[in-house]
């Protein structure tokens, strides 16, 4: 299989439960997404795309990045998987995607870099990261995965779908680290800067 790996950072999203573009919102001297952004690009990834869509100018006027592609998704109110199928659309040497939400600014690139060598030595059908706490982003998902979970749609419907404990094609890869908060409300927001 092989290809490329190339990492999505999503950054469609509306951001209904904050009220206003979470992923521009301040955050350690940039932006939410920029910090997100800026971790991915320091990882061993061969390319990085950010998806956007809602505030699609706005998001992208901000990205302050080195490497990373803007794909549009016009289609983003069906949800985070048809954000993830345009960047898809968009990369067709790719034999791998590592999944990043762009409301993730404590990600860490050693974590990213764990799935980029679990690709390279093994090239899994698709893998989670089990944090200490629980099981998130990032997520591996091959095109061969993406190939039979593409059909779906919803909201949050891949993690899911990789999350299901009845699938043993989806390996889990254990970090000793306590999962990346999200930045889905303005009291999310808080904590994080507070922190």
């Amino acid at each position: 299989m092989a290809g490329a790996l190339t990492a999505v950072v999503l950054a469609a999203g509306a951001a209904e439960r904050m009220g206003e573009p979470k992923l521009l919102l301040p955050f350690r001297g940039t932006t939410i997404l920029n910090v997100t952004i800026a971790a991915v690009e320091a990882s061993t990834v061969d390319r990085v795309a950010v998806v956007t869509g809602a505030n699609a100018e706005s998001v992208e006027g901000s990205i302050a990045s080195g490497r990373a592609v803007t794909v549009r998704n016009p289609d983003y109110r069906r949800g985070n998987m048809s954000s993830f199928l345009a960047a898809v659309a968009a990369d067709r040497e790719a034999g791998a995607f590592i999944l990043v939400p762009g409301d993730l600014p404590e990600i860490r690139t050693d974590v990213i870099d764990a799935m980029a060598t679990l690709w390279r030595d093994r090239e899994p059908w698709a893998a989670v990261t089990a944090y200490i706490d629980r099981m998130a982003h990032p997520f591996l998902v091959s095109i061969v995965a993406v190939a039979e979970l593409g059909g779906t749609s919803g909201q949050k419907v891949l993690g899911r779908r990789l999350l299901e404990r009845s699938n043993d094609r989806v390996v889990r890869v254990d970090v000793p680290y306590a999962a990346p908060r999200d930045v889905n409300t303005p009291e999310d927001y808080a904590g994080l800067t507070e922190a």
